[in-house]
């Protein structure tokens, strides 16, 4: 009986060969179907096409002009030589992008994300609520610390939905104010004291990106670590310490990013539809200073604007007569502390797609090809 009932189904197929095409081409375009929509309903913003956002947080590093908003003092970073490589000063404390700006294109934001504190800011590619001065531990009356900006985003969470709060990407580099304002009010902290400082500011980046993920549905998160803090020449012309850098800041920053980097592995355990990506900013800043015209400088120590020793004083000040470089390109640092809109430039290049001697775990474009429908389920 089987085999006759087969012998009669081949035979059926047999005599029907546009019966089969219709039927195959029907189990086709089915399957093709299933799998692009699966295919769309997947893909990270920025391959599918929709609008990918930026929310970065920090210190005048990352700050586009949320310091001239939060306060009616004079902010240098508001005024020229600041953005002279864009023609315009717009609040960040550079000679033209920083590396949120660059990162933004890469991921698809055409123009970078406005300060959150400027009333007239659209915020429909994200925001940026990184200030100048802000530091992870204390309460500020002149800025708002890390955990003063989250609790922001917090307030403004509703005007995104869910899902491309965790679609988003999360920028964050914050910490040297903490340990160069340790630094001057202590000179000879003992090693305890130190340690302590330390565990302090971990402390506070660990509650703040909790919160973030947990009650503001973050899902990916990119950290700059920090430099050699003790090599910036601000801190060599303050301290007089010729051409050494100072070690305790180096010491407290080195720590820092050792316990950074173990932190992040730690939060992901609990957290565990949370990525991130750690960029070794630290690495990348010394290899420069050791080794400028490899990397098209001819000065690593001083900076392009500013007076002093080092230059490292007074830039954008109108009471202060700053010498300004006649070639921002071939300095790493712009000010006392900042860089030239070259470095943030190569820093945001190896943050978007460095390989894992300097990035790590991921770098940012991996990072972003996460489809956030596997991170939206809380595991």
């Amino acid at each position: 009986m089987v085999r006759v009932e087969k012998a009669e189904e081949t035979t059926e197929l047999h005599h029907h060969p546009i019966s089969v095409a219709m039927a195959v081409n029907r189990n086709l375009v089915a399957v093709v179907g299933l799998f692009l929509a699966f295919t769309l309903f997947s893909l990270p913003a920025e391959i599918s096409g929709e609008q990918t956002l930026l929310f970065t947080f920090g210190d005048s590093s990352y700050d586009v002009g949320n310091k001239k908003f939060f306060s009616s003092e004079f902010d240098p970073a508001a005024a020229w030589p600041y953005g002279d490589s864009v023609d315009d000063p717009t609040g960040r404390w550079s000679d033209g992008l920083i590396v949120p700006d660059f990162v933004g294109k890469m991921i698809g934001i055409g123009e970078p994300v406005p300060p959150v504190l400027d009333p007239k800011a659209d915020l429909s590619r994200g925001a940026s609520f990184a200030i100048a001065g802000a530091t992870a531990r204390g309460v500020p009356s002149d800025t708002m610390s890390f955990p003063q900006q989250v609790s922001k985003f917090m307030e403004l969470k509703g005007r995104w939905t869910d899902k491309q709060r965790a679609e988003a990407l999360y920028m964050f580099y914050v910490g040297a104010d903490d340990y160069l304002k340790f630094a001057k009010e202590n000179p000879s902290a003992s090693q305890a004291d130190r340690y302590v400082c330390i565990a302090s500011v971990l402390t506070k980046i660990s509650s703040s990106l909790y919160d973030l993920h947990k009650k503001g549905g973050a899902r990916k998160i990119a950290v700059q670590n920090l430099p050699p803090l003790g090599c910036l020449p601000i801190v060599r012309q303050e301290f007089k310490t010729g051409e050494e850098c100072l070690e305790i800041l180096n010491f407290m920053a080195s720590v820092h990013n050792e316990r950074l980097k173990r932190l992040l592995g730690q939060i992901t355990i609990p957290l565990r539809n949370l990525r991130y990506s750690l960029l070794d900013f630290h690495s990348e800043i010394l290899r420069r200073i050791n080794d400028p015209s490899r990397h098209g400088y001819t000065d690593t120590t001083t900076s392009c604007c500013g007076i002093g020793p080092r230059n490292a004083f007074g830039c954008g000040y109108s009471n202060v007569h700053s010498n300004l470089c006649s070639y921002q390109r071939s300095f790493l640092f712009y000010d006392g502390r900042h860089n030239t809109e070259k470095t943030n430039r190569e820093i945001a290049d190896l943050f978007y797609s460095g390989d894992k001697n300097v990035v790590v775990p991921r770098n940012i474009r991996d990072l972003m090809r996460e489809p956030a429908t596997d991170l939206l389920q809380e595991s």
